[in-house]
């Protein structure tokens, strides 16, 4: 293997380089690695590029080299890498003149380029799940407090009443948007690369075909150059990732203010909070922290693959392939933060009470006062948007709240503009500055109404659904392809 080298690799590079990435596949690669070299033997078997009775003896090797398991192998870094520490076993168990023939029609580089799609595949299909059980853990807040009324935030001030389940359900679509990038960048890598040799092919009469859909790819990515070169699809999954924790973070954010003694509309549960060393008292929202803090990482592992990436040639090199460190790094600390989120709405206390209060008291229901004038006073809105305007300075010199304007205080702002006073009475003025009341008004499209709210939840639902049918079809279609091919092997290696 190193016969054009007159020396062994230098301890260092084996330190830093070989025996990290061996150890690495043989922790998170056996299985894939098993499959492509199954895959590859019964296609040289069925295009007769190889002996029949070869390729027997090699699918019996394989068989059992899979059935043994990555504790069996014996593994030397001076190899280089995973491939060729799992051809040397191959070889101690059928020989060289039987194994030495499994290399025929590849590369290492579409090897290694189809492994890691397929390990990487797997890692995506791990962390889906965990979306899935955060939509729904959104969707069922949102279900709970179609009721709840809290103030509603623009340049984090307060603005108009909303429901928290409006919130929710705003959230939880923003999600439902993440997860259909994350899935449509999973499809989009789903594409096998085997065969396409070093970076141009073989002239062996392979079929790519055959070995991508045996593997549960949905066809070979045909340029063999662009197969073996590309990793556009770990820049675009870092990415989908980081637009992802870009909506947790801001999730994340709005809760952990809320958390806050002065706000005080959350709280959450002990076993996601921390004490303080020295102020008793305290109780510390940690993970809403942790949350916060590694959603940061999301985009250093994206700028950090599109650094790699640029001014690299397109070909094979090592260089593309560092792209990977830190693709596995953005997949752990998207676990991280989905396992940590979940477990903290998952005993997310809401106080109703002091939601509502803050709202009746800090003017955010005013603009139902400027829109009920245009309605019964038949002015103009921007008329209406003056008085109420004025009626708000009126109330903060006065030292009022918004709990404490009267029908008196509106005839008054209202003559100082109009020099009419309204026809609202007292009755009238007290249901229009009711929080609960502007949320049930609301009942355009899209809107706080907790009308719109239960559509908006059943909307989401729906969608919830039917992603995790589109994706569980996926997986039982590799879980099939799989057991197929395995069912294939074994017919072959006895026939």
């Amino acid at each position: 293997m190193r016969e054009r080298f007159k020396a062994e690799p230098a301890e260092v590079v084996c330190k830093y380089l070989f025996r990290p990435a061996i150890m690495d596949d043989n922790r998170r690669s056996f299985k894939n690695m098993s499959d492509i070299n199954i895959a590859h033997a019964l296609m040289l078997d069925r295009e007769k590029i190889i002996p029949h009775e070869d390729a027997q003896k090699l699918l019996q090797g394989l068989l059992r080299l899979e059935e043994k398991g990555p504790e069996a192998l014996t593994l030397d870094p001076k190899l280089e890498d995973y491939y060729f520490n799992i051809e040397q076993n191959l070889i101690a168990d059928i020989g060289m003149d039987i194994a030495g023939r499994l290399h025929t029609g590849r590369s290492r580089n579409d090897l290694q380029s189809t492994l890691v799609r397929m390990n990487i595949r797997d890692e995506v299909a791990r962390l889906i799940p965990l979306i899935f059980e955060l939509r729904k853990k959104i969707i069922r807040l949102a279900d709970e407090n179609k009721e709840t009324v809290l103030t509603g935030y623009t340049h984090m001030q307060p603005a108009q009443p909303i429901s928290l389940s409006y919130y929710f359900c705003a959230i939880a679509e923003a999600i439902e948007r993440d997860y259909e990038r994350i899935f449509a960048a999973f499809n989009r890598m789903n594409y096998s690369t085997l065969g396409g040799g070093a970076f141009a092919g073989t002239s062996f009469p392979i079929d790519r075909e055959f070995t991508a859909r045996k593997l549960g790819f949905n066809g070979p990515v045909y340029s063999a150059l662009d197969g073996v070169a590309s990793r556009d699809y770990v820049l675009e999954l870092t990415g989908v990732f980081a637009i992802l924790g870009s909506t947790i973070n801001r999730f994340a954010n709005d809760l952990y203010i809320w958390t806050t003694d002065e706000f005080g509309y959350i709280e959450v549960d002990d076993s996601v909070a921390a004490c303080s060393s020295i102020m008793p008292q305290k109780k510390n929202p940690i993970t809403l922290e942790h949350i916060r803090a590694k959603t940061s990482h999301l985009l250093s592992g994206f700028v950090s693959v599109f650094g790699t990436l640029k001014g690299a040639h397109f070909g094979h090199s090592r260089e593309v392939s560092e792209t990977f460190t830190m693709f596995w790094e953005s997949a752990r600390q998207l676990e991280i933060i989905l396992e940590l989120l979940n477990a903290t709405l998952e005993t997310l206390k809401v106080k109703k009470e002091g939601m509502e209060d803050k709202a009746r008291k800090n003017f955010c229901v005013v603009t139902e006062i400027a829109d009920e004038l245009v309605k019964t006073e038949n002015i103009p809105f921007r008329v209406a948007h003056k008085i109420v305007g004025n009626l708000v300075r009126m109330c903060l010199d006065a030292g009022l709240d918004s709990s404490q304007i009267t029908t008196a205080l509106v005839n008054e702002a209202t003559k100082e503009v109009t020099g009419k006073e309204t026809s609202w009475s007292e009755e009238h003025a007290t249901e229009v500055l009711s929080p609960s009341g502007s949320i049930h008004g609301k009942l355009s499209m899209g809107g706080p109404s907790p009308k719109e709210c239960g559509i908006m939840t059943g909307r989401l639902s729906s969608g919830l659904d039917k992603d995790r049918a589109e994706f569980q079809e996926k997986i039982s279609h590799f879980a099939k392809e799989r057991e197929a091919l395995h069912e294939e092997a074994r017919a072959a290696s006895k026939s």
